[in-house]
């Protein structure tokens, strides 16, 4: 839970808004694909709610709901409904095209009959529906369609603990957009573009089979420092105490706090927060490993437009195997995005 705050303090921030509504609410269709236990995956579809308030022009904060009527590839009954507590971050402002980072959290009721993809082993008819906490991340668009409505697609990684449902999901939503304008904050301007980035093992069972490819989002604060966000596929090997299912790929979903100095040719920075990375193939690490990350990184001016950055972070995750539970990586990467320069806060 402690892992849970700080990603909601790092992104559940506000900004600056101009003729922007501060409230919708609509419906939400989602296609969430679940792995089937022969080395496939089924896709299953669910439909739902949002009712989401603007904080700032680039947080937003809600409550979704969801029901997931039939998630199962098999004889065994698997059932959930889905009530959270939705945020967006939008590092560029939520106006026009924005895009955005999201994560939730909430109380899932579900009922699996096969919580550990085994079918050949028989359905637990006595299963029963439970309590869990479920867990969501990604990132997505978000498109304003005049001042009335707005349309929301996004991809995450959602999990819900003794259940069968790790998985990635893709979700869209229209809604009815309302209300007033929004308050100042203390963040300024934001910028965010493609990354790429190489892992290479320091101690543990994991190690890197191909390059990382994502998104960086950044915004500064008018106190100094910078809100940092990495969001990136990631493909493994499992180099120890793995037989089966040893080529995972992950969904690492990084904010971070970067103290900054600025020279005039960009900027110098560390940078501290928590790690998630969602699993979502059959196998040891199946689920959300958590952890932390901490590096060094430098924004380096290239002509009036844009900005290169460059970075090298320790990433550390907690596994889900109990075997081989520590893993330490060093990623080192890159990204390029539109330039972005210090600005003063006005009085």
């Amino acid at each position: 839970m402690r892992t849970l705050t700080l990603v909601f303090l790092a992104l559940a921030t506000a900004g600056n808004a101009v003729a922007q509504r501060r409230a919708r609410i609509g419906p939400t269709v989602s296609s969430i694909s679940i792995e089937d236990g022969s080395g496939g995956s089924q896709s299953f579809t669910s439909f739902g709610g949002s009712l989401a308030f603007l904080s700032g022009d680039d947080g937003e904060i809600g409550v979704g709901v969801s029901r997931y009527g039939d998630l199962s590839s098999s004889s065994c009954v698997r059932q959930m409904t889905f009530v959270g507590l939705e945020s967006n971050y939008y590092p560029i402002g939520a106006k026009g095209v924005a895009p955005f980072a999201s994560s939730a959290v909430g109380l899932a009721r579900v009922l699996d009959q096969d919580p550990t993809l085994t079918p050949l082993l028989g359905c637990n008819t006595s299963a029963q529906t439970t309590n869990e906490l479920g867990l969501g991340f990604g990132l997505g668009v978000r498109v304003n369609l005049g001042n009335q409505a707005t349309a929301l697609v996004e991809g995450r990684f959602f999990q819900v603990p003794n259940s069968a449902i790790k998985a990635l999901e893709g979700r869209a939503n229209v809604s009815f957009a309302f209300g007033g304008a929004n308050k100042k904050t203390q963040l300024l301007n934001g910028t965010l573009g493609p990354a790429i980035g190489v892992l290479m093992p320091l101690s543990g069972a994991l190690e890197g089979r191909g390059p990382t490819a994502g998104v960086r989002f950044r915004r500064d604060q008018k106190k100094g420092g910078s809100l940092g966000l990495q969001i990136d596929y990631a493909p493994f090997t499992v180099r120890t105490g793995c037989s089966t299912n040893c080529r995972p790929y992950a969904i690492l979903f990084a904010p971070g706090y970067e103290p900054s100095l600025h020279p005039a040719w960009g900027r110098f920075y560390a940078e501290l927060g928590v790690l998630l990375a969602g699993f979502p193939q059959i196998g040891g690490d199946r689920g959300v490993a958590q952890g932390a990350h901490a590096g060094l990184g430098a924004d380096i001016f290239s002509g009036r437009t844009l900005m290169t950055n460059v970075n090298a972070r320790v990433l550390w995750m907690q596994r889900n195997d109990p075997n081989n539970r520590n893993a330490f990586i060093l990623q080192v990467g890159g990204s390029l995005s539109p330039r972005l320069e210090r600005q003063q806060p006005s009085h």
